[in-house]
């Protein structure tokens, strides 16, 4: 059978009950407290049995009240309730079911077994054990078909566990008359018994209630002949199999082998001193899964009863409600152990403000509870309810039943192991089941719908898993792996199918470029069916390249081969560069530490679980705390892990560890390095540590270490960080690098919305935007970024393609030798200014030059022309050229052939010489035109010799094409 546990102590069984048995003493006071973290303590020390207008009622033993005196409270002896009034007893059946007298032991054994031997075919009585005087824990069974296990809801009632609130205890044989004589007249009696299985043990704790001997109930104890409270007895959610220090009492465990027993879905526990429905927790302050559910029953409940009663009744606290720990917290109850430890839902009610009521105000009581008692139980009819069968034989299986994305605190049922009926009682609304059992495949079922008091039958039909193995990867040991390391991992690999698996072998790879494999294969020892774990024979080796960035997700694939021919592909990650806390720099800056309270966390040297430093709680006093805490952001869902020492006082000083404010667990008294770990989910979260104490005492070192924390994966969350592009110039080939921080694994880019190609560019998928632009405008994208786990961020980006660079001078004038010269280049369109050169420096020498602004200026005494290119570039280098020539007009005077500036008789014999054949052409060459004919021949000789001489004018210029030359005559 699926349960969270099977309670193996044996039940001692007390056969004599004319034993004297040493009682010890039991004390019943109140005493005012200030604070709840106060209660809290307080509940550890003695016995709450009500908590009312900041005035605590308690009962202790002696052990316990000579503890509490010296807290220094001021507190006040009360008379044990149960000695308020002196009840009628009787042994008489008769006269005990006019409920009018308290039975004595004698005769509540009378009337129970009186009623299987009245109603054989109704009722089965079964003594489940002895007390520890040796009484009788009796439950008796309800049914149309009593001595048939049927595949029907087992309810269960149980009452005066505290043996003087005995209110219940009348109450409970009451309806087991009622139940009983009503079967076959009343239809809500008959429909009962008729569909379900109930319960009822009317006390719980005869040794209690009959301490002042077997004929009288005046003077009963809460507790039982040990002075151990049986409601602080069982195991814990929260503080474990014995949170009170005691060893299960016969009566506790008499109550658990009874539970192992049975399939109980829905249970009530009566008490006594107040009047008030008690649903769970108990134990913790946050709420149950069923939190809605639990105040609707109890509501109704608390409202019947309120109906039927004087006004008054049944109102304390929320008007005759109250989750548990909002009244005080308690921890070892049987309403917790049951809601957690069996899948059953229990409630504690609280039937009367007097623990021993008069006797004539029995039937009063009843006539107030019988509607809701009947009405509670029907509470298993509505929900969701069905029967699990195997698919393909139809036999019962034994299954959990749980609610997808809802269960929490083990809020999962369990179907019969006999019949395979189930019974979710829910708040209405719609749901997803999901059906787990051993030898099965998990089925889920979505869209459940329930209904207010409405029944979804539900009924399920089983795959069986095939008898051939079926292997899934369950783990690897690897530890802690960084960027640069050779490792060594083994690993686990579990068979969930139905044979086990033979001569497994397994094949690892991966196509991560930042991983060489050197050892890939290793063999496992035989796997067992359903559920086996083997770790490989051998390690699987590997390399991680040095580049490996922090928080890479490494996948690797599995080939698996098995003896049957079974093969399979399995897949898992592995995480390069865990984030670890070790505290070995001696302080607290590898992480953004918050340190708070009433005293600092320090970090300690020496006695650390790994290298050199721990952490160590700070220095507090009585009611003081210290707290070390951390804001992470987990980039999947992963775990936390963490080794811990604590010293300290037992139960009351304790370090505890919250995740998002809500504790996940507590730590007191000595423990050695303890190694634990707990599931993180994706996100940001609040990690926790406070060392806190309570109002007094301190035991070993009074304080707490921690060491080697490995957080969740992490990174810093993806974030573009470039907000700007410059602009750019069309025609001229444009890229661009985008820039992000944060992410995990490789990131990926993408333009979001295409607003890049309109333009002629793209973003590739490394944030590069690359392209030529074809057009100009105001280019607008998104530009999206995302990493390895899916998480992305988006950024706008604008920017301008302006028009292409162009020249527009086509020509330019000529310059004259010798005079300044000066000419400014057009030119257009482009990005971020634009320059001006001389491409090939061909303007070198000429005296003549260009600046960047395009103006060409200067002076030349050379007057050849020149062919030169200029370049205009803007401020991204997009460029255009224009060849252009630089022409010159000449200076010279006519006749002057030596070109010295005169015109004498030298320039005769250059003449001569020169059509001698031993001169260069005069330079100018017209300058040798002396009569102005276009030509050099002798008749400007002559020209020259008749000017000398006084004959004829000075030499002339002539209108001579092509020279376009300015003559200047001196």
């Amino acid at each position: 059978m699926f349960r969270r546990c099977i309670w193996t102590v044996t039940l001692g069984v007390f056969l004599l009950t004319s034993m004297a048995f040493a009682r010890t003493t039991e004390y019943y006071f109140k005493f005012e407290y200030s604070s709840q973290k106060e209660l809290e303590k307080i509940t550890r020390l003695v016995s709450i049995d009500n908590v009312k207008d900041g005035v605590v009622y308690a009962y202790a033993n002696e052990k316990q009240f000579d503890y509490f005196k010296t807290l220094g409270y001021d507190y006040e002896i009360l008379p044990a309730p149960s000695t308020l009034h002196q009840p009628r007893m009787t042994d008489d059946k008769d006269l005990i079911l006019d409920w009018d007298y308290y039975p004595t032991y004698t005769g509540y054994l009378t009337v129970m077994y009186d009623f299987a031997s009245t109603y054989p075919n109704l009722c089965h009585i079964e003594n489940i054990g002895y007390s520890v005087e040796g009484r009788q824990l009796l439950f008796v069974k309800l049914s149309d078909n009593v001595d048939i296990e049927e595949s029907e809801p087992e309810l269960m009632y149980s009452s005066t566990m505290h043996g003087d609130e005995t209110t219940g205890y009348i109450l409970m044989i009451h309806l087991i008359d009622y139940l009983l004589s009503n079967y076959g007249t009343d239809p809500q009696a008959t429909a009962l018994l008729n569909n379900c299985e109930i319960w009822i043990n009317p006390n719980a704790n005869p040794d209690g209630t009959y301490a002042g001997g077997n004929n009288t109930v005046w003077d009963a104890t809460r507790n039982n002949s040990n002075g151990v409270n049986l409601n602080r007895n069982f195991p814990d959610p929260d503080d474990g199999q014995h949170p009170d220090g005691n060893s299960w009492q016969p009566e506790t465990q008499a109550m658990l082998d009874f539970f192992d027993e049975h399939n109980f879905v829905l249970s009530a526990n009566f008490h006594g001193g107040a009047e008030v429905v008690n649903y769970p927790w108990d134990t913790w302050s946050h709420l149950t899964a069923d939190d809605d559910w639990w105040v609707s029953v109890s509501r109704e409940y608390a409202d019947s009863a309120q109906a039927n009663s004087p006004s008054g009744y049944m109102t304390d606290l929320n008007n005759g409600i109250t989750n548990g720990y909002a009244w005080y917290t308690i921890t070892g109850g049987r309403q917790d152990c049951l809601n957690y430890w069996y899948g059953c839902r229990e409630v504690t009610i609280e039937l009367s403000s007097t623990k021993t009521v008069p006797e004539n105000e029995l039937e009063d009581h009843w006539d107030y509870n019988k509607g809701a008692l009947l009405t509670y139980l029907e509470q298993c009819y509505y929900g969701v309810r069905g029967v699990i069968t195997n698919y393909q034989t139809g036999v019962p299986v034994d299954a959990i039943i749980s609610v997808v994305g809802h269960d929490q605190d083990s809020s999962e049922v369990y179907s019969d192991p006999d019949h395979g009926d189930y019974y979710r009682m829910i708040y209405p609304g719609t749901y997803s089941f999901r059906f787990i059992a051993n030898g099965y495949v998990t089925q889920t079922i979505d869209n459940v719908v329930v209904t207010s008091r409405g029944t979804t039958n539900l009924d399920v039909q089983m795959q069986p898993l095939s008898t051939d193995p079926l292997i899934e990867f369950a783990g690897q040991n690897a530890g802690n792996i960084d960027a640069g390391d050779n490792v060594s991992m083994g690993i686990s690999l579990t068979n969930v199918g139905g044979g086990e698996a033979v001569g497994v072998e397994a094949v690892l790879s991966t196509s991560d470029s930042y991983i060489t494999l050197t050892q890939n294969s290793s063999t496992f020892p035989t796997i067992a069916a359903l559920g086996g774990v083997e770790l490989s024979n051998s390690d699987y080796v590997f390399d991680v390249n040095a580049s490996c960035p922090p928080g890479h997700q490494v996948e690797f694939r599995l080939d698996i081969t098995e003896n049957s021919g079974y093969t399979d592909s399995l897949f898992f990650d592995v995480g390069i560069g865990l984030q670890v806390e070790n505290y070995e720099v001696g302080n607290f800056s590898n992480y953004d530490w918050q340190l708070s309270g009433d005293a600092n966390w320090f970090i300690e040297s020496g006695g650390a679980y790994e290298g050199i430093y721990a952490a160590r709680s700070g220095d507090i006093d009585d009611e003081e705390n210290t707290v070390l805490s951390l804001d992470y952001y987990a980039t999947n869902q992963d775990s936390i892990s963490f080794f811990l020492k604590v010293s300290s006082e037992a139960t009351y000083d304790s370090l505890r560890f919250y995740i998002d404010s809500t504790l996940i667990q507590g730590w007191s008294g000595s423990i050695d390095w303890t190694h634990v770990s707990y599931q993180v989910a994706a996100g940001e979260h609040k990690f926790k540590w406070e060392y806190m104490k309570d109002i007094n005492t301190s035991n070993g070192s009074d304080c707490a270490w921690l060491d080697y924390i490995i957080l969740p994966m992490t990174s810093v969350p993806i974030q573009i960080v470039t907000e700007t592009l410059p602009d750019w110039t069309m025609g001229y080939s444009y890229s661009q690098q985008l820039e992000a921080n944060g992410g995990t694994g490789e990131l990926t880019w993408i333009d979001y919305d295409g607003g890049l190609a309109e333009y002629g560019l793209a973003l590739s998928s490394n944030g590069m935007v690359v392209g030529t632009p074809d057009q100009t405008g105001e280019v607008s994208f998104t530009a999206r970024v995302t990493d390895d786990m899916s998480v992305y961020d988006d950024q706008i980006l604008e920017f301008t393609i302006n028009p292409a660079v162009a020249i527009t001078t086509e020509s330019i004038p000529d310059a004259t030798v010798n005079e300044p010269y000066e000419y400014q280049l057009e030119g257009g369109g482009g990005t971020d200014g634009l320059t001006w050169i001389d491409r090939d420096d061909n303007l070198a020498g000429s005296g003549i030059g260009m600046s960047e602004t395009g103006l060409l200026s200067g002076t030349s005494s050379n007057g050849i022309d020149i062919t030169f290119v200029a370049l205009l570039t803007d401020g991204v280098g997009a460029s255009d050229e224009q060849i252009l020539v630089l022409g010159f007009e000449v200076e010279f005077l006519p006749g002057d052939a030596n070109n010295d500036g005169r015109v004498i008789g030298a320039d005769v014999t250059y003449l001569v010489q020169y059509f001698a054949g031993n001169n260069p052409a005069p330079d100018p060459f017209y300058a040798g035109d002396a009569n102005g004919d276009c030509s050099i021949i002798g008749s400007d000789v002559t020209y020259l010799v008749n000017y000398f001489r006084g004959i004829g004018s000075a030499p002339v210029v002539g209108d001579c094409p092509p020279i376009a030359a300015k003559l200047i005559v001196r």
